[in-house]
């Protein structure tokens, strides 16, 4: 079987490991209103570093898995992102800096949603969603500290 390579997609791409930090805050923020949230994660009030760090190890583990992709859509920043978070994040909520590998510091545009798919088994797509480059040190201390 020949597979096509993958198309340009507009603001949707493959995750990379350094966007890990910012995808455990997308993650964090946005799964809050999900009926089983509050079910996964018990102390998310009282633990929200907890929070960001078990969605960063779970995409992070989820982007290295050769029968998942992790995609990730890009748009404009609101800078009031953070007043549309839940209490407990909001106190904790990280800076564009330390969300961001220093590359994108400049970009207008960054992470908004995030989604993961696991391939069919023996799918011929087997591996071909892993990231390109690796994750800096940075990325992985914020990872394992927050």
């Amino acid at each position: 079987m020949v597979l096509v390579p993958l198309q340009p997609l507009g603001r949707l791409r493959l995750a990379k490991l350094s966007d890990v930090p910012r995808i455990a805050v997308v993650a964090a923020a946005g799964f809050w209103h999900s009926p089983v949230f509050q079910y996964e994660r018990p102390g998310f009030n009282r633990y929200p570093f907890d929070t960001l760090a078990s969605y960063g190890r779970e995409y992070q583990q989820a982007i290295l898995d050769p029968e998942t992709a992790v995609l990730v859509i890009e748009d404009e920043y609101r800078k009031d992102e953070v007043s549309l978070a839940y209490d407990a994040l909001s106190i904790v909520y990280p800076t564009l800096h330390e969300q961001l590998p220093p590359e994108e510091w400049a970009s207008s545009s960054l992470i908004v949603g995030v989604g993961s798919l696991r391939l069919q088994p023996q799918s011929a797509r087997y591996g071909t969603f892993q990231p390109e480059g690796e994750i800096s040190v940075d990325m992985l201390l914020w990872i394992l500290v927050h």
